[in-house]
Parts: C-alpha cells; sequence; structure tokens
C-alpha cells in the first residue's frame, strides 16, 4: 500500500479500464476505523480504482459489483493474493465491455488497503454513494496461490447468491461447512465489509498452495495456471450471469451445499438440516432398538461404546496437538506457516492425523475386548447422532457433513446386524457405509487445516480444529473396520504410531532440506533521542543474508517488527550496534502542537505528525498514566480505543499523505508522551551500503514487514499547570 510498485499497478488498471472503453476513475480518501486490537486507531489514504459497465435495462440502475483488491502484505508480489483476483475482475469487464450491453450496471472496483483492515472497501462503504445501488457483490480473495476455487464467505440468506454461482459455474466447488465458520465469526475479506450495506454478495477463495499466502513467493510464476484459469472463467461466467438476471429479490434462506466429487455437487435448504439430523436420530434409534430385540447388541454395552468413542474423540485430538507442538519445539518455523515459515507442511499434517489415530487406536484397544464389533458401531451411531443433532442448531450449513455420513453407516449397521454376513459382503458393506464419511469429511479437513494455519497467527495452537473432523470421521471409520477384522490387539496403535513419528522425522528432514526460500528480516533501527543505532534481525539465528551485518557478537533481544499488530507484540531477533546517521540526516516524523488547554476536569492536547516522504507507516503511542479518555484521528473521534481509560493508545497511519491531527483527552494536570516509531520500506538510506543481495534461498516474510528502516522518537508534553499553551 502506498509503495510505487503499487502506483505501476493503478496506473496499469487504469490503462486497461481505459482501452475496454470504460472511464476509469480513482477515488483518494482517508479514512480511520477501530480494529479489532484493543485501544488502536487505524488510518490510511486509499486509492480505489472504479469503472462501471453501463446497463441498458429498465432496472439498469439495480448493480453488479465485482471487486478485487490490488495492494498486497510488503513481503509479497501478490500474485494469490490478490493479483488472480484483480485479472479474473478485468476479463470480467473486458467480455461485458465488448458485448452487448448487459441489463444491469456492472461496476468494478479495484480497492486499496485490504492488507491494512480492509481500509479501501471501509472508503467505499462510508463515501461512495453509488454503492446504496449495488444489490450484489463478487469479491475476489486468495489464500494461496494454488487448487480450487470455492465461495468462503457469504452474506447473511445466502441461498439466492449460493444458487447463482451453482448454476453459472460448470463445475462448482462449494463446502459449506467451510464457510459457516467464518460467516459466524467474520473472518472473511472486503465482503464483510460490503454487506454493510449491500444485500447479497458471495468471496471466492483459493484456498490452495498455503505455504506463498504473504510470502515471498507469492510471484505470477509461482502461480498455478490451472487455478488461474478456473477463477477467470468463474468470475466471467458469474458476472454475465448476474448482470443479466432480477435483482428485485436477491436473498433467501440460506443454503446446504457440498461437492461429492468433481462434478456432483447437492443443495438444499438450510432449514432442512434439523428435520435431516431428526430423522436420522430416529433412524438411529430404531436400528439399534430392532438389533437390540434380536439380541444383537446390549444397550449397557452400546452406551459404554459411546462414552468410549467420545473419549477416543478427545485422547487423539490431544495427541495429534502434542504432536504438533513438539514438532513445533522441533522446527520453530511451524508456527509461523502462512509467512513462509515451512514450504511443505504435508508430512506434519500427516503425522498430526496418524497421531490422533494412535491415541484413538489406544482407547479402542480396550473397549473392544468388552463391547462387540457391532455394539461398538452402534455405539459410534449414537455419538453422530447427538453431533448432527448439535451441528442442525448451532451451524446448520455445516450438519450434512455429519448427517450424512450418519444415514449411511446407519444403512449399513441394519445390514449388518440383520444376520450374519460372509467376510466378503461385510467388508463391502462396511466400506459402502464408511465411503460418505471419507467423501465428506477429508475436504473439511484439509481446508480447516488451512484455518488452524491462520489461526496459528493469533492462537498458541490451533491444531484442534481440523482434528474435530479428524476425530468424528475415524469414531465412524475405525468401528466399521472392526466389523470386517474384529480382533484387535496393540500392535494397529503401535503401527500407526511408529508412523505418525516416521512422518514427523519426514517433515523435519524435508524441511531441513528443502530448497525454499527461508524467510527472515533485517532492520535498520535508529533512536533519534539517544543518537543509537542497532541492527535487528528476526529469526535470532543469522543466516547467509542477515550474518553479513548481525556476526558473532550479536545479543538476543524482543523487537516489535511490525505495524501490522497491536503494541507489545514482539519476535524473538537479533541485535548489535550500527553505525549512526546524524540527526540532520535522518528523515525525522514531525510533531506540532495544535493546542493544550486545560480545564477543570480535562486536558485536551491537539498536534499534527508529519512523517517524512516515502514513510510506509506511521505509529504513535500516546500515553498517560492517568489513562487516555478521549482520541480523535484526523477529525474523527474514535470511543472504542479509549474503553476503559488506557494508560496508551496506539494510532498507526498506513500510506500517510501528509500531516495527521490527532487530538489527546487526559484527565486535568496530566502529562502526556507520544512514542513515534516511522517505518521506511526497504534499507535505502541506511548504512547498508556494501549490503549483499539476498541469496536465492532467502526471501523476505516474517510478521508480513520487508526490510525497513525504523527510526523511533519521543515526545514529551508535561503539564505546566498554566492552562491553555
Amino acid at each position: 500500500m502506498g509503495s510505487a510498485e503499487q502506483a505501476v499497478v493503478k496506473e496499469y488498471l487504469v490503462q486497461e479500464l481505459t482501452a475496454m472503453g470504460l472511464e476509469p476513475q480513482v477515488d483518494e480518501e482517508t479514512v480511520t476505523m477501530a480494529p479489532d486490537p484493543p485501544h488502536s486507531v487505524w488510518t490510511g489514504t486509499v486509492s480505489n480504482v472504479i469503472a462501471r459497465v453501463e446497463g441498458t435495462g429498465p432496472d439498469a440502475d439495480q448493480a453488479v459489483l465485482l471487486a478485487a483488491h490490488y495492494d498486497s502484505v510488503p513481503t509479497a508480489a501478490g500474485a494469490g493474493d490478490n493479483g488472480a483476483g484483480v485479472v479474473s475482475v478485468l476479463a470480467a469487464m473486458r467480455t461485458l465491455a465488448s458485448g452487448p450491453p448487459p441489463r444491469h450496471d456492472v461496476v468494478a472496483a479495484f480497492v486499496d488497503g485490504e492488507e491494512h483492515e480492509m481500509l479501501g472497501a471501509l472508503a467505499l462503504v462510508e463515501s461512495a454513494t453509488w454503492m446504496t445501488d449495488v444489490r450484489v457483490a463478487v469479491n475476489t480473495e486468495g489464500v494461496g496461490n494454488a487448487g480450487r476455487v470455492t465461495p468462503a464467505l457469504t452474506s447473511p440468506d445466502n441461498g439466492w447468491a449460493l444458487t447463482q454461482y451453482l448454476d453459472a459455474v460448470p463445475s462448482p466447488v462449494v463446502y459449506t461447512a467451510f464457510g459457516a465458520p467464518l460467516n459466524a465469526t467474520g473472518q472473511g475479506a472486503d465482503l464483510g465489509r460490503y454487506q454493510e450495506v449491500v444485500p447479497a454478495g458471495l468471496e471466492l477463495v483459493i484456498v490452495g498452495g498455503l505455504p506463498a499466502y504473504h510470502a515471498g513467493t507469492d510471484t505470477p510464476a509461482g502461480m498455478h495456471e490451472g487455478t488461474l484459469a478456473e477463477y477467470g472463467t468463474t468470475v466471467v461466467r458469474l458476472a454475465q450471469q448476474l448482470a443479466e438476471t432480477d435483482l428485485d429479490s436477491v436473498q433467501s434462506a440460506n443454503l446446504v451445499a457440498f461437492t461429492v466429487i468433481n462434478g456432483v455437487t447437492v443443495a438444499y435448504r438450510s432449514t432442512w438440516s434439523l428435520p435431516l439430523a431428526i430423522a436420522a436420530l430416529v433412524a438411529v434409534a430404531g436400528a439399534i432398538g430392532v438389533a437390540w430385540q434380536r439380541r444383537r447388541v446390549r444397550l449397557r454395552r452400546v452406551v459404554l461404546s459411546w462414552l468410549g468413542l467420545g473419549l477416543a474423540g478427545l485422547v487423539g485430538s490431544l495427541a495429534a496437538t502434542g504432536l504438533w507442538l513438539a514438532a513445533r519445539l522441533i522446527d520453530p518455523r511451524l508456527s509461523d506457516a502462512l509467512n513462509g515459515g515451512v514450504y511443505d507442511r504435508t508430512a506434519y499434517v500427516l503425522a498430526a492425523v496418524a497421531a490422533g489415530a494412535t491415541g484413538m487406536l489406544l482407547v479402542i484397544w480396550p473397549l473392544r475386548r468388552r463391547c462387540g464389533a457391532l455394539e461398538m458401531v452402534a455405539g459410534a451411531l449414537v455419538g453422530w447422532s447427538l453431533v448432527a443433532l448439535l451441528l442442525a442448531v448451532v451451524l446448520p450449513d455445516a450438519a450434512y457433513a455429519a448427517t450424512w455420513p450418519l444415514l449411511a453407516a446407519t444403512v449399513g449397521f441394519v445390514v449388518l446386524a440383520a444376520r450374519e454376513r460372509s467376510p466378503r459382503v461385510t467388508l463391502a458393506t462396511v466400506t459402502l457405509a464408511a465411503l460418505p464419511t471419507v467423501l465428506l469429511i477429508s475436504p473439511l479437513v484439509t481446508l480447516y487445516f488451512m484455518l488452524a494455519a491462520r489461526f496459528e497467527l493469533m492462537l498458541p495452537v490451533a491444531t484442534p480444529l481440523p482434528m474435530l473432523w479428524v476425530g468424528l470421521a475415524l469414531t465412524m471409520v475405525l468401528p466399521l473396520l472392526l466389523m470386517a477384522r474384529p480382533r484387535v490387539g496393540w500392535r494397529p496403535a503401535a503401527a500407526v504410531g511408529a508412523l505418525a513419528v516416521a512422518l514427523a522425522a519426514v517433515g523435519v528432514v524435508a524441511s531441513a532440506a528443502s530448497s525454499g526460500p527461508r524467510p527472515d528480516l533485517l532492520v535498520y533501527h535508529a533512536d533519534a533521542d539517544a543518537g543509537t543505532a542497532r541492527w535487528v534481525a528476526i529469526p535470532a539465528e543469522p543466516d547467509a543474508y542477515t550474518g553479513q551485518v548481525i556476526h558473532s557478537e550479536w545479543t538476543s533481544t524482543q523487537f516489535e517488527a511490525s505495524p501490522f499488530h497491536e503494541a507489545g507484540v514482539t519476535s524473538s531477533g537479533s541485535t548489535v550496534p550500527a553505525p549512526t546517521i546524524p540527526t540532520e540526516q535522518l528523515n525525522l516524523p514531525q510533531v506540532t502542537i495544535i493546542s493544550d488547554v486545560t480545564t477543570l476536569e480535562a486536558r485536551d492536547v491537539s498536534v499534527e505528525v508529519t512523517p517524512p516522504a516515502g514513510a510506509y507507516a506511521l505509529t504513535m503511542d500516546a500515553g498517560s498514566g492517568a489513562g487516555i479518555r478521549g482520541i480523535a484521528v484526523n477529525g474523527q473521534d474514535v470511543p472504542e480505543a479509549v474503553s476503559g481509560a488506557p494508560a496508551s493508545v496506539r494510532v498507526v497511519a498506513f500510506s500517510p499523505a501528509g500531516s495527521i491531527p490527532v487530538a489527546v483527552s487526559v484527565p486535568a494536570g496530566a502529562d502526556v508522551e507520544l512514542a513515534i516509531g516511522c517505518y521506511t520500506l526497504g534499507l535505502e538510506g541506511s548504512p547498508a551500503t556494501d549490503l549483499q543481495p539476498r541469496p536465492p534461498t532467502l526471501t523476505t516474510g516474517v510478521h508480513e514487514v520487508t526490510d525497513s528502516i525504523l527510526i523511533t522518537t519521543v515526545t514529551r508534553l508535561p503539564d505546566n499547570g498554566t492552562g491553555q499553551r
């Protein structure tokens, strides 16, 4: 955002849209908001590129929005996130502009600042009057550079929007069990902003090639061509359909939709989820009841199996999490997977699944001695029926992942409980009964491991998230397999446990020998007040690049490397003293006091903070021992940031244009301190004139920040008791 490279992209977009015969406009806005981290305010000047294909129908003013953010994090060229989305929207606009005029207006919005709390989308929602004409929005995103394209976030009452997607795309891929928790927690991108004013919408996302996400490898050369082709085709066809569709009523009850195999997708109203779950519960109760009457099972053992399998699922999740934590101790880069930490996590993921299976088998082994195989299947059916019912109530869009495998397994149970079967028939029955579990749960495990990697940036460990699906699947599949192989001892658990250890070892070796670029970060930090400077490298151990300045005399440090995070979030690094730059040559931010007024109740300080030319970001921590009672940035009060009168509030300005007015209110008689950090991307202007470039095995990719110069300074404003100055 605000870089010279982004300006080139902006000019390219304007040229391409003009060549289509359109009249693109660049809207510049300064927006201010309170992000999720408490006690902070974010602001930035964004440049959104807008173009419109005029509709000719009687309802042409009912518009369709095609959106893509064209900024990237500083560490990545942004091919998958979100260059693929940008060119897909360009392709759709080119198609519409070159064909017969559409029925509706179609607006393309190439927005800025998505990687910075979606500032560009916020500017549209707050300032673009034409947004009130938009009836449906299609937003494009990327989490990686390969894989399929699928709707992730959807607007509320998504039935109409998902139906349009399913009708328009020749081979749709959709899993509402993946989107349901994202919708429930708001873990999306720009669509979350648009749906504040737009009644219907979809967010299409690339969900593969995870290691390239926000990493130096997210380049055009690394982009999977098949994924790019699918993305373009999907957006073009969806845009063509929406441009001609009746947009009077764009909301209907949520859909449950899931792709079984490529080319086969099932969809039905979400309101069916609870009746289906109840029907499955009744079917399970009836099947077990008939088996009990025929003395094929004993109810006490069925209950024991249900409880035992529940314990097995818990033990399996704990075992998988334990292995993941152990792997992270051996290879700490696993904890930063989304920023280029480890370029192939497959072995680690499989090891976690195998560890979960080992934990479950260790519980099933003694359980099998007390319960028959058929009774264990019955116990699994009881547990699954309760899970299906719970999901139908809490997350009805995800309930299918439990309900349909449960119904298939119940049919298999009825066949097996009717009478003794030959081994061949038994094997065929359990295979068919377990197949829906594998088909419907497997893609969710993959998608939820991706979510877990994302959540690990915020949580100490998120491995239990996908392991909930793994554990659920195994509680059904393992008892069914026992029907084909009734005897089970310690050997299966030992074999799978050995497999888990072997896979973890493969992960360690593959990670150590990988030719994928390793991430690092080098910062020149100048303390303008102390007149000192230092080099800081992350991670702590110097490599072939950072070792040029971080030599054998380095010491460990904790360093706040990124303006993206709330104040106090640090990373482990190494540091050595660096040559200082004379103060007059430093590009220092300037603080101008506009007013300082004290009344009986409060002291109100107004300043203007002017970043130096070329600054990427500026942070200002406004602090007072008496607590910050109020703050306004760019003339906008942000009461959320001062809830509880915190001792400090952080103001973050990205791509700052000109001076930033900041007004701070504290109790009367209180001192105020303004601690400012100014980030300039790259090391040009630092003493690193003879620094050799990175070798191909290294890339920037630590916490979304590239090499930079950081200048820090503190302005203290003690209260002098005069009341005004």
